[in-house]
């Protein structure tokens, strides 16, 4: 790699030693056709974290091994794997992926092995009928998803019988990327799992790997809902490693506008391959990849645009592994792909990686990085900034990407919205009982209580029966928290897309710009009764902005904390109440208002988990304008909720928030931050829980950033309901500031 394409990208902020591995000879008792596979594929030796994880394996522990990506983690589940088949080959073990193209790509390498007796198999969408049966027969170690495990094997459990009798192990890869609303079903997936193995007789052990992140013993343990020992001191080797950071260029200082992260993502990527440099860039969305594919296509030519392509969800297995074989040949030099290839998809050694804008986490980020430099080749890693305060952020504070800080994971078994529909789907695969409390935690009795009444579950000799016809599991979105979704369609009924359901009036109201693959369609009609909007295909040319009033009910305060200066810090549950009363029609090119047009939708109600800080009464006397008083209080919760991800491992787009100078309950100045799913998923907890340095954080992007009124860098949020009207940048400052005791006059009041 050349020094002189690394110099023109941007700063290097660091430079990272290479890193010696730390050996372990194979355990001597292995059996010696294991072995023997094992040094056919260059494992004379084992990392020391994955020899820890086999005896821990071995001395029946479930095990979660968290550590850096190429690190070998596979390894930890797929020898006690083979060690159970090739001990008998009605043994049988489970490997849950969280995508098809990583299940595929593992099959491979299992069959690479060629152990006898080692009967490797996916079980997926993509599996035709005809095969199921065979592979339920003679299949003993099955690669699926959580999806299908939850809609096509536990349902249908009896006939699984053989499988479930003998199952020994159960593994969950990349295990980091269950949290949230995804996470936590997955979790109520992984505990029926349990208690069906246990009515067939089998007592699993469970092995989970994940990437570097704060809680992963923690994340394993309420995902499974049994103890868990951690694996975390990597023995893997790793080459050394340059860090850029880059700013796209300011264009206007007093609007703190900054040259597309696209752009500029297309350039560094382009500029890289040009020079023979092996790259992945990554993009935060579908759209984003083939944008930056296209700019750089343009950059580089007829020849040079040969080299590179786009790899995203929506093409075709076969477009997918054509992509991946020829990166993995060399045929390319590059790729721009979404998160699809973040996850270990082996495509062969890799010289640089480009990562354009946050992908959700740090821990991410460096799971992309991860994609480069394997072994102890060098590597460059890139990170180019978005206008969004939670990337000028990491721009300006490069160690808390570097210092490896990561944050913690939380799923919820406690979300009355995630926990009914599978304790539904757990009746329909067994009556329920008073025991299985064990395995869907202390709600279980008050959520199965509440079927019972409702008369989903009847009662019979003392258990819950489930009381409707077909499997309730084809009911249940793992990726959402309301299984309610509107179906997006043409004229002519054909199926666009889906959105949940809660999301619609704001989304999907008549008039909105609706994107669907790079496409663009404008919503003609909205039927939330039918749940059904119909769409017709418009040019590109506009995009819309809901206006949206919100009210916040507070139902329940469960903890509270004093802050400085008698302000006080609450979390609970609330009842968010919102109402679409106009949008925004606004030319893309240069963000011109079309006009504002009025809407009647009924109202969206949402019952979750909140966080909110009150202010002392404003002083006897004083009158601050609303322009300036909720202008502050307006701008301090934009700037908390977009920085706030980066405590919580979630997106901004699923934070809600309000404020208000006087809140009819409270009395007082109010902001309220809460989860945009219904019961919550501990978003908000989590900010209770880091108030301080989240506040601290927040501070620290307002008062650096360069722009003068408040810019989406600080302030501005892309989906706010009131057009980011009022803000004040200034304000803003004085809240946070008042609420960490840095200074004792109240916000917008002047010095005392």
């Amino acid at each position: 790699m050349s020094r002189r394409a690394v110099a023109a990208l941007g700063e290097t902020v660091a430079s990272l030693p290479a890193k010696s591995p730390d050996l372990a000879d194979l355990p001597p008792d292995l059996d010696e056709r294991l072995a023997a596979a094992l040094r056919r594929e260059g494992v004379l030796r084992m990392y020391t974290h994955q020899r820890e994880a086999h005896r821990l394996v071995r001395e029946g522990e479930n095990v979660v091994v968290a550590t850096a990506t190429a690190s070998g983690k596979s390894l930890c589940y797929k020898v006690p794997a083979f060690e159970a088949a090739l001990q008998n080959v009605r043994n049988r073990s489970l490997f849950l992926y969280p995508t098809k193209a990583l299940s595929q790509d593992q099959l491979g390498k299992i069959r690479a092995y060629d152990l006898p007796g080692v009967h490797a198999a996916t079980y997926d969408g993509d599996t035709p009928r005809s095969l199921r049966p065979e592979l339920r027969r003679r299949a003993n170690v099955l690669l699926t998803n959580p999806d299908m495990l939850s809609l096509g094997i536990l349902p249908n459990h009896e006939a699984w019988s053989a499988f479930f009798r003998n199952l020994k192990v159960v593994a969950v890869d990349e295990a980091h990327v269950l949290r949230g609303v995804f996470g936590s079903h997955v979790a109520a997936v992984l505990r029926r799992l349990r208690r069906v193995a246990n009515l067939h007789g089998s007592e699993p052990r469970f092995v989970l790997t994940s990437a570097t992140i704060a809680n992963p013993q923690d994340l394993a343990e309420s995902l499974v809902g049994e103890p868990f020992s951690l694996v975390d001191r990597d023995g893997a080797s790793s080459g050394p490693r340059r860090v850029v950071f880059r700013n796209p260029p300011l264009l206007d200082k007093e609007k703190g506008e900054r040259r597309s992260l696209l752009t500029e993502g297309a350039l560094v990527f382009a500029a890289l391959v040009a020079s023979g440099v092996r790259t992945i860039a990554f993009a935060r969305t579908r759209k984003a990849a083939e944008i930056i594919y296209r700019h750089a296509a343009d950059r580089l030519g007829v020849e040079g645009a040969r080299c590179i392509s786009p790899y995203r969800a929506g093409y075709t297995a076969r477009e997918r592994r054509d992509i991946e074989s020829r990166l993995f040949r060399g045929e390319l030099l590059g790729v721009v792909s979404t998160n699809a290839l973040e996850l270990g998809v082996d495509v062969g050694t890799l010289d640089a990686v480009v990562c354009c804008g946050y992908p959700g986490s740090i821990a991410s980020i460096w799971q992309q990085w991860g994609r480069a430099g394997r072994g102890k080749e060098p590597s460059l890693s890139v990170y180019i900034a978005g206008r969004d305060a939670l990337d000028q952020f990491l721009f300006e504070n490069p160690k808390r990407v570097l210092g490896r800080r990561v944050e913690a994971a939380r799923v919820t078994m406690e979300n009355p919205y995630i926990l009914a529909p599978h304790l539904l789907a757990a009746a329909h695969e067994a009556p329920l009982e008073a025991e299985d409390e064990r395995y869907f935690g202390p709600e279980f009795g008050r959520v199965a209580g509440e079927l019972a009444r409702d008369g989903d579950l009847v009662e019979s000799g003392g258990r819950l029966v489930y009381a409707g016809g077909e499997s309730p599991a084809g009911r249940i979105s793992l990726r959402s928290a309301s299984g309610e979704t509107v179906v997006v369609a043409d004229a002519e009924g054909e199926l666009i897309g889906t959105a949940e359901a809660s999301r619609a009036p704001s989304e999907l109201h008549p008039g909105a710009t609706y994107l669907h693959r790079g496409a663009a369609f404008e919503v003609a009609d909205l039927d939330l009764h039918l749940k059904r909007a119909v769409a017709r295909r418009v040019p590109n040319q506009f995009h819309t902005r809901p206006r949206v009033e919100t009210d916040v009910e507070i139902i329940e305060e469960v903890e509270e904390r004093p802050l400085a200066n008698g302000a006080t810090l609450h979390r609970g549950f609330v009842r968010t109440t919102d109402t679409v009363t106009h949008y925004k029609k606004v030319r893309i090119a240069d963000d011109r208002e079309v006009g504002v047009f009025p809407l009647d939708l009924p109202d969206v109600t949402l019952t979750t988990q909140a966080m909110w800080l009150t202010l002392p009464a404003i002083p006897r006397g004083a009158r601050p304008s609303f322009e300036s008083f909720g202008g502050a209080l307006h701008a301090a919760e934009h700037a908390m909720i977009g920085l706030l991800p980066l405590f919580a491992m979630c997106d901004r787009a699923d934070i809600g928030g309000l404020s208000t100078p006087t809140h009819r309950q409270t009395r007082l100045p109010t902001i309220f931050v809460y989860d945009g799913y219904p019961g919550g998923v501990g978003i908000s907890e989590r900010g209770f829980e880091a108030f301080r340095s989240l506040a601290r954080d927040t501070l620290g992007v307002i008062t650096r950033c360069p722009c003068e009124r408040g810019c989406p860098a600080c302030i501005q949020s892309p989906k706010c309901g009131n057009w980011n009207e009022p803000l004040s940048k200034g304000g803003a400052v004085e809240v946070l500031r008042f609420a960490l005791g840095q200074v004792s006059h109240y916000p917008t009041l002047g010095e005392r």
